[in-house]
């Protein structure tokens, strides 16, 4: 089983997915060819890969983020029990396990059906999500979703909520030797961030931080596009408001809110009750417990009222670095929940 996952995980990293999806879905229709797919029209993005064949739908994306400094991101390194490459974690060693997973069960089954259906998406780290808001189109019957995910092994049935906004600055430029005479508009933007953590009481997340030139004078301009959490039971209009009252105080200062996703919670109904069990068949433990800290495409199931729980081995806190690597170990657990779960479905 290991030495199939980890030659599985190799090949797909070896495929790359950040802008062209066509070569990673082709390999994943041919390479399940038990499987009657069909696909799903995604206008500008290629296409979804769609199996419908139960109310319990298993779901990952396929694209990832691009190298962003990584070094030969699609040449697969194994180093110490470990396989780096991007996506490794996010998500094809999750894929590479899913694969291996329905291989061992239609080996010992084989005049059987895949027990689940099966959506491979698109588009999930292009900021846009469009592949699994179109999906929501063809799954009018599906009830529960298991999204795929690095979670560190935790069963998530909660998904933190996000609130992302830009800040605009614009000032007077000075001579840089005589700085003194104004404000540095860069560093209103730091001060605005520093007030804001205390006032949200928690820390911002800066995405970009533009300002400045290559002339010797003080910046006239500057951009910040930063995010904060939001927590259980907290609302968007809340946080807006309190981002707007500190932004009157500084007139040279505009807000704009980016975008916004409300925290989640799902039911802990029969997907998470099946997953509970498979995990501890698979892994002779309980499993653990945990909030994604991402967006994740469970976001959009959430408007069908479908039950999720996103779930994966592999550390998110690596994904899109330069580090980004799932190991050995990890891949295993994923094959025996995934595998064991497809089998209590046949029972």
């Amino acid at each position: 089983m290991l030495e199939r996952v980890s030659r599985e995980l190799k090949t797909l990293i070896e495929i790359p997915s950040h802008r062209n999806f066509l070569p990673i879905l082709e390999y994943l229709e041919k390479r399940l060819s038990y499987i009657p797919f069909y696909k799903q029209e995604v206008p500008g993005k290629g296409y979804n890969l769609i199996y419908k064949n139960s109310d319990i739908l298993i779901n990952t994306h396929v694209d990832t983020v691009p190298p962003m400094g990584m070094k030969d991101a699609f040449k697969p390194k194994e180093i110490d029990g470990k396989i780096y490459g991007r996506g490794a974690a996010d998500t094809k060693g999750l894929i590479a396990s899913l694969i291996v997973a329905l291989d061992m069960f239609k080996e010992k089954n084989p005049d059987r059906d895949i027990p689940v259906s099966i959506a491979f998406t698109v588009d999930e780290e292009q900021n846009t999500a469009l592949g699994s808001e179109y999906l929501l189109k063809e799954i009018e019957d599906i009830k529960y979703a298991l999204v795929l995910e690095p979670t560190y092994g935790k069963l998530c049935n909660r998904q933190m909520g996000t609130f992302e906004f830009s800040l605009d600055l614009e000032g007077i430029s000075f001579h840089a030797s005589e700085f003194e005479r104004g404000e540095n508009i860069i560093k209103t933007g730091c001060e605005i961030i520093f007030k804001l953590e205390e006032r949200l009481k928690r820390p911002v997340n800066i995405l970009q931080f533009k300002g400045g030139w290559d002339f010797y004078a003080t910046p006239k301009k500057a951009k910040i596009l930063a995010e904060v959490k939001l927590f259980e039971e907290e609302k968007i209009s809340e946080i807006d408001r309190k981002i707007k009252n500190l932004i009157k105080e500084y007139p040279d200062a505009s807000y704009t809110l980016e975008d916004a996703e409300n925290f989640l919670s799902f039911k802990k109904g029969k997907l998470f009750k099946l997953l509970s069990k498979a995990y501890y068949e698979a892994l002779n433990k309980k499993p653990q417990e945990g909030i994604m800290p991402s967006w994740t495409d469970a976001a959009n199931f959430a408007r069908k009222n479908i039950e999720c729980v996103i779930f994966g081995f592999g550390k998110l806190h690596d994904c899109h670095t330069e580090r980004e690597h799932i190991t050995k170990q990890e891949l295993e657990n994923n094959v025996k929940v995934l595998y064991r779960f497809l089998s209590i479905l046949t029972q």
